[in-house]
């Protein structure tokens, strides 16, 4: 069937003015979104949240068809690579575009948490050229990771990734995937440890007041032996993470019981632990933390055990969320120390990320990890 269909388009998009009618129109016959006798009539560009990420820049397709009888999506969302020079070289040498293209290709029917749909996907790593076309998610509402996680969604979240972890437990064919990085794998080694480092002298001069010494002093430590850390980590890897387990990457309802994953850029191979430490440095306030922190890591580990994993332990599972509060400090670093965060709301973000993710080394005595 897929020989039948036309070849995908010659091009790729470098700005969302550059996907018109007719370049769609191949692009979702190629992927069989569209039959061959029905073509895009007309599409209007919508910029979409703040437009840019760190690493990628996003914008709402609006489209018309010739054929007023056809299923197809009338609303989707674009991805293409940011237009952010450093940001962009720091994407294509962790190879995010490719994790993301490869997750919709072989792996997103094989794992069983709900996920957006993709209608099409191309890139070109050599020339820097990554599209990705998804469904748009109209029927829930994105993560509010400003204003932080409710209880309900990260107990949803939680139970989610904990059926995730479980499918792709141990599983022999994740040493056949040579795209899906660990956390010490060489070109993890040649650029992370250098974008905690780089970004130090920043939360130095100017975080102490907002994290205390304390933090920023771990801080250090942890940018001291990052490499030990990233290769502990990766020893610990046993599934399939999804690697950017954060509020912006999941959508729910109103009450937390439906929920869908989105954003796929960070697969790694690593400790279940890693997703879970993610989404509480990433999207759960310090109160919440303090309230509901040790039961919502006790309720995860509980359905992964429920899911069939039964051999790891609790004290294992809290010996890697520790080690994975050191790790995960880089992230938020990143933020504040050297990526452009593009409008207002991602400097607020990267404000709101940074107090989560380093009070919870402290507030979980992750110092004992180092």
């Amino acid at each position: 069937m897929n020989a039948q269909r036309p070849p995908k388009p010659l091009t790729r998009p470098a700005t969302p003015k550059d996907v018109t009618a007719t370049w769609l129109t191949k692009a979702l016959q190629s992927s069989g979104v569209i039959p061959p006798d029905v073509e895009v009539a007309s599409l209007r560009h919508e910029p979409l949240g703040g437009g840019t990420g760190v690493f990628g820049v996003l914008a709402r397709l609006v489209v018309d068809y010739t054929e007023t009888t056809t299923t197809a999506p009338t609303r989707m969302v674009l991805k293409i690579p940011t237009a952010a020079p450093e940001n962009k070289n720091v994407a294509l040498a962790l190879g995010i575009y490719v994790r993301e293209t490869y997750f919709f290709n072989e792996l997103a029917a094989r794992t069983p948490v709900p996920s957006v749909r993709c209608l099409y996907a191309d890139m070109d790593i050599a020339a820097g050229e990554f599209v990705l076309i998804i469904d748009e998610v109209a029927h829930l509402t994105v993560g509010d990771q400003l204003n932080g996680a409710t209880v309900p969604q990260l107990e949803r979240t939680l139970k989610e990734i904990a059926k995730w972890h479980a499918a792709w437990w141990e599983h022999s064919d994740l040493d056949t995937f040579d795209w899906l990085p660990t956390n010490d794998s060489p070109i993890q080694l040649a650029v992370v440890p250098g974008i905690m480092r780089g970004a130090m002298p920043v939360i130095e001069a100017d975080w102490i007041p907002r994290l205390g010494e304390e933090a920023v002093a771990l801080g250090r430590d942890v940018a001291d032996k990052f490499e030990e850390i990233m290769a502990r980590s990766s020893a610990a890897a046993r599934t399939l993470c999804h690697g950017d387990v954060r509020l912006e990457n999941v959508f729910f309802n109103a009450d937390a019981s439906d929920i869908m994953f989105i954003d796929f850029q960070m697969l790694v191979k690593g400790t279940p632990a890693q997703d879970v430490q993610y989404l509480f440095g990433s999207s759960m306030d310090p109160e919440v933390w303090d309230k509901e922190g040790m039961r919502l890591l006790e309720l995860y580990h509980n359905e992964l055990v429920a899911q069939g994993v039964t051999n790891y332990s609790w004290d294992t599972f809290w010996s890697e969320f520790q080690l994975q509060c050191l790790w995960a400090m880089v992230a938020p670093a990143s933020t504040v120390g050297g990526f452009d965060m593009g409008d207002d709301k991602g400097k607020q973000l990267a404000e709101r990320w940074m107090t989560r993710g380093w009070y919870l080394p402290i507030a979980a005595n992750a110092r004992q990890a180092l």
